[in-house]
């Protein structure tokens, strides 16, 4: 048995937990300026319930019936999990079987009479970790309807309510319980792996076919022998249910892509109405704008929940280079903001923080500006520069400051 703990453990450590979709960015990354990445979801989100009916087959001492039929049970219970990105999810699982087993032939040959076949019932339980084979190996895509799921699983097993004919075979009292069943009610630690096949009948509903191979205690079935467990296999049918997410879907989606021409025109808007504001501003404020900070006309504009700076923002960093090389009397503050409605604020602050040292990476290293000219600050949505629109605040906003 504890063979088979450490090859799930093994296993479940070394089993990629990112899919494509989740794969870290990288500081200044330049990418195409149609840019698609997976929406910001939360702990309450992708929630699922599946409930499960089929049957079981035990694989204990001396299983050789002459019909299959003799041995299988029914099963029947209940799943609840959640997945953390379209590759990766966890579940708990409770699930009831009736099942049955065989006697040894030599107890039968001396004990006539008696019935070959005892009966019990079995209450599973585990934690699963489930990985979505088809969006590991191939892109997530929404669209997809059917979808081929590894598990593997920790758990235990409860058997109680041994029939007439196991508390008659423990009444021959075999030799060490090999030939009469032990009817007391037992629990035993359990180990699991298996497949998930899965269609989408709806954007709430799965139909989902489950087949497992289970790893327990030798005495599960109340006959041990020489091995060190026995085990059985459940083949599950099951319902799903997805729970809708805080965006009101059920299932993964992709925030919405963003063309240049979209990001370039939002540009022009918000330098647009920043240059209507500077000049509604009354005469006679002339010394308060002295002794603040000037704010430079260009900005960088980012994706929701990204920190990429796409080709078309590219340029604004190069822009805003060649006028930190053009003013040697001038510093810049890199200032990274994050919009009040996506996410929440500790999230936030840490996007903000890595848009302001993509841009200040991308100044350094693409462009050559001395970083000795440039520091780096991050808002989160703790404040927001434009409120306008609220999308505008997914910016980085350059600070000139006097050069000491």
């Amino acid at each position: 048995m504890k063979k088979i703990i450490a090859i799930f453990a093994v296993a479940l450590l070394a089993f990629p937990m990112n899919s494509k979709a989740d794969t870290k960015q990288s500081y200044g990354e330049i990418n195409a300026d149609t840019v698609q990445g997976l929406r910001h979801y939360k702990g309450g989100d992708n929630w699922f319930i599946t409930l499960h009916a089929g049957g079981n087959m035990t694989l204990g001492e001396n299983v050789r019936p002459r019909d299959i039929k003799d041995v299988l049970g029914f099963s029947g219970g209940i799943s609840v999990g959640k997945y953390f990105s379209p590759a990766v999810g966890a579940r708990a699982q409770v699930i009831f079987n009736t099942q049955k087993g065989i006697v040894n032939p030599e107890a039968l040959a001396v004990h006539r009479g008696l019935e070959e076949i005892y009966g019990w019932k079995n209450i599973q339980g585990y934690v699963d970790a489930l990985f979505n084979l088809t969006n590991i190996l191939s892109q997530y895509k929404e669209s997809r309807r059917f979808n081929v799921n590894g598990l593997i699983g920790l758990g235990f097993n409860n058997t109680f309510g041994y029939d007439d004919a196991a508390k008659a075979w423990e009444k021959t009292k075999g030799s060490n319980g090999q030939y009469c069943p032990d009817t007391k009610n037992r629990s035993y630690f359990a180990a699991r792996a298996g497949f998930l096949f899965n269609y989408k009948l709806s954007e709430a509903l799965d139909l989902g076919l489950e087949a497992t191979i289970n790893a327990t205690d030798d005495k599960y079935n109340g006959i041990w022998y020489d091995d060190n467990y026995d085990g059985y296999v459940n083949l599950l049918l099951g319902l799903t249910y997805h729970f809708k997410d805080h965006y009101g879907d059920r299932r993964f989606r992709y925030a919405q892509a963003t063309d240049a021409d979209y990001l370039a025109n939002l540009n022009a808007q918000i330098n647009k109405a920043r240059k209507d504001l500077a000049d509604a501003q009354p005469k006679t404020i002339v010394q308060k704008e002295v002794n603040q900070q000037t704010i430079l006309d260009m900005t960088v504009n980012f994706i929701i929940d990204k920190y990429n700076i796409t080709d078309i923002q590219k340029r604004n960093v190069e822009a805003v280079a060649k006028y930190i090389k053009d003013n040697p009397d001038i510093n810049i503050v890199v200032t990274g903001y994050a919009d009040v409605q996506t996410a929440y604020p500790a999230y936030n602050l840490k996007l903000s923080e890595n848009r302001a040292k993509a841009v200040y990476n991308m100044l350094v290293n693409d462009f050559g500006v001395d970083p000795s000219r440039l520091k780096i600050d991050f808002k989160g949505d703790t404040v927001q520069p434009y409120e306008l629109k609220n999308e505008w605040n997914r910016v980085v906003i350059f600070v000139v400051e006097p050069r000491n």
